[in-house]
């Protein structure tokens, strides 16, 4: 029996972008993408970006999405926490995925390792912006389901494996 008051996922995918000022759960699944999650814990108001690549290989091409890449996404997800009243100096954020999804098929090569360069950009991101990063679940060669709390700034990371909170 589902509870009035009880509130539906908000489900992401590719390249798209969410943040919510109520409590919400926003999920995605990640191989080597990044999910990358801000919020600020004293308003309650949080968000996540569903990164794809670590910069835009077609720069001149404007009509992408920011937040399809590491570069650009990190500021679009902060400029919008910052539209909805958050405090730069509140700020934190967590990250998962970055999968090197080619391991599984026994291909080692540093150029398919999309994953790693999107965890790397992403980082590189967050510390020009003086974002602390506390928490993170990257690397390996599997996907990630994950869901986030706005409220409370949970990352539930769900493997086959495992299901971890950061």
């Amino acid at each position: 029996m589902k509870k009035e008051d009880e509130v539906q996922p908000i489900q992401i995918g590719m390249a798209e972008m969410v943040i919510s000022k109520t409590p919400a759960t926003i999920i995605t699944t990640v191989g080597s993408c990044i999910a990358l999650c801000m919020y600020d814990p004293v308003i309650k108001i949080g968000g996540m970006v569903h990164i794809v690549l670590p910069n835009n290989p077609f720069p001149s091409e404007e009509k992408e999405r920011k937040q399809r890449y590491a570069e650009t996404a990190v500021m679009a997800l902060f400029s919008a926490l910052i539209l909805e009243g958050a405090d730069r100096e509140r700020i934190r954020a967590k990250i998962a995925g970055g999968a090197n999804m080619f391991l599984k098929f026994g291909l080692k090569c540093e150029a398919l390792d999309i994953g790693a360069n999107n965890a790397k950009m992403t980082k590189k991101k967050l510390a020009e912006l003086h974002i602390p990063l506390i928490a993170e679940d990257t690397g390996g060669n599997h996907a990630r389901r994950i869901k986030f709390d706005t409220d409370s700034g949970r990352m539930t990371v769900i493997t086959d494996e495992e299901v971890k909170v950061i």
